[in-house]
């Protein structure tokens, strides 16, 4: 969907709703740090007989924040329309209505990864997207199609799927649990998974808003262009890191430490697949960009080519972080996307001087380090 609407939009316009989306994310760090993350450990463990209870009352929470999160989308929409940003603007009123809609399916969606049940998982994403490119299609075709509507189209779709698993998952819900029980240890851990959401955000996003702050909403649009043809890699492995989670977190629970740290080098291994599979797009990148995006990018093909090596620091660094939060240590994963932050963070003069390419120079830098600083803390066990 990505790759249709730098497509369609005008580059600017997809400029704002990269822009946009991005910032969204960082708002969902919030949210996966406080709910989603600490479900996938304590309703794996803690929680397991009473998950439906336990999700039903974390859903009761996340449209109390829903709510929030509108307001403030809503707010920064009418700013830059009053400032005369109208692509910002209109991104921005469309996301408001998106945001609390896509955190939902994100949460419901991880349920079907704690009970164990991927499948699930995969046919809620795939009536998400059959839904959204039908959307966005018929938008497209009535020449109505903008950040706005782009964004009210995520919302619906997700709001489908969302409730489309949870019909599938739905369950018994006689087991209560205490709410304040639920908030200590979902703060508990959650405070240290925020940190470093936080701060994972920053060399995943940072550099793309930079862009369209120094270079132009433009140049953010071709950053965002080149980076979709790793998306399906990269989800990928997403994908397989909130498989292993629960099952760490399991192995852990049930038969100790010295018995799940033997995973990690398998989890590691079948991280490493698809990116090497992928590796041989790379042999065809002029021609995969030119078929992708009709010409309108053409200096995706060689963004693509330095950008190659993304997946498999992703291999080292997902399997690093099932670990530490499966074992309950989000603050090990905290400080090293500190450091990873930090290097992001000190580089973004490389923007201004060499604007996208820089900013791709600066995301590989920040993953190297997070790879390094995580591989060393598991040398030392």
């Amino acid at each position: 969907m990505s790759i249709l609407l730098a497509r369609w939009l005008e580059p600017a316009a997809y400029g704002a709703f990269s822009t946009a989306y991005a910032l969204f994310l960082l708002l969902g760090t919030l949210h996966t740090g406080l709910w989603t993350e600490p479900m996938l450990v304590y309703g794996s463990g803690r929680f397991r007989e009473a998950f439906s209870a336990y999700q039903a009352l974390l859903i009761r929470y996340h449209w109390r924040f829903g709510l929030l999160v509108f307001v403030a989308f809503l707010v920064l929409g009418g700013l830059f329309w009053s400032l005369k940003g109208r692509e910002l603007a209109l991104s921005f009123l469309g996301l408001s209505v998106a945001a609390p809609a896509v955190l939902y399916l994100w949460l419901v969606r991880r349920g079907a990864y704690v009970h164990l049940n991927p499948r699930l998982a995969a046919l809620g994403g795939g009536l998400y997207l059959s839904l959204f490119l039908g959307l966005a299609g018929f938008l497209f075709r009535a020449q109505l199609l903008n950040g706005a509507t782009a964004f009210l189209a995520m919302a619906l779709a997700s709001a489908l799927a969302a409730e489309a698993i949870r019909w599938r998952l739905r369950g018994r819900a006689s087991t209560q649990v205490a709410p304040s029980e639920v908030w200590a240890l979902h703060w508990g851990y959650g405070r240290w998974a925020l940190l470093a959401g936080a701060f994972s955000w920053t060399p995943e996003y940072l550099p793309l808003v930079a862009l369209g702050g120094l270079k132009g909403l433009e140049a953010a649009g071709v950053f965002r262009a080149a980076y979709n043809l790793l998306m399906p890699v990269l989800h990928f492995q997403t994908a397989l890191n909130a498989l292993f989670f629960p099952l760490i977190a399991r192995v852990l629970h049930q038969q100790g430490e010295m018995h799940a740290r033997r995973w990690i080098p398998r989890v590691v291994l079948v991280h490493l697949a698809p990116a090497s599979a992928y590796i041989l797009l790379g042999l065809f990148a002029g021609s995969l960009a030119q078929w992708v995006y009709g010409g309108r990018y053409p200096e995706v093909a060689s963004l693509f080519l330095w950008m190659l090596p993304l997946p498999f620091f992703a291999a080292f660094y997902n399997a690093l972080e099932v670990w530490y939060r499966s074992l309950g240590c989000p603050q090990a994963v905290a400080m090293a996307y500190g450091v990873s932050a930090g290097v992001t963070v000190l580089g973004l003069a490389a923007i201004s001087y060499w604007g996208v390419s820089g900013a791709v120079g600066l995301l590989l830098a920040a993953k190297a380090a997070l790879v390094l600083v995580l591989s060393r803390r598991w040398a030392r066990g």
